[in-house]
């Protein structure tokens, strides 16, 4: 009788630890600067780490720089790499997306492309009148 509530007890107190042992293994890493300069433009970047309880990975890094002439012409660049990796070998996963736009003497200039695990899906090419 004593081994039959021994074992029960322990089972439950298993039962009872073990979400909070796998909340443990989850992690979450960011960290954000942002640096203004002195022609009105700025340079900002933020990174961002996680991995859940069954160990994938998922990490993304935005990088973002305005930049602005003596004239007023403004060219902002944005990059982002997102990355999936679960965990195991051979699966992971990287989408990496370019953004320009180039606003001189009343026109935009807007060039956009995206790239998935190397393979170019989206690209774009614009200019249009600003009113």
């Amino acid at each position: 009788m004593k081994k039959q509530l021994f074992t029960t007890a322990i089972l439950t107190t298993l039962m009872l630890a073990g979400p909070v042992l796998a909340a443990d293994s989850v992690t979450t890493k960011s960290e954000s600067t942002y640096t203004p300069s002195s022609n009105g433009g700025y340079e900002s970047k933020d990174t961002v780490e996680h991995t859940d309880a069954n160990g994938t990975t998922t990490s993304r890094k935005a990088e973002e720089k305005v930049d602005v002439d003596s004239k007023g012409n403004k060219e902002t660049k944005v990059d982002i790499k997102s990355t999936t990796d679960p965990k195991g070998l051979m699966n992971k996963s990287t989408t990496e997306i370019e953004n320009t736009a180039v606003e001189k003497n009343g026109k935009t200039e807007y060039t956009h492309k995206k790239t998935v695990d190397g393979d170019v899906v989206e690209k774009t090419d614009q200019e249009k009148q600003v009113k």
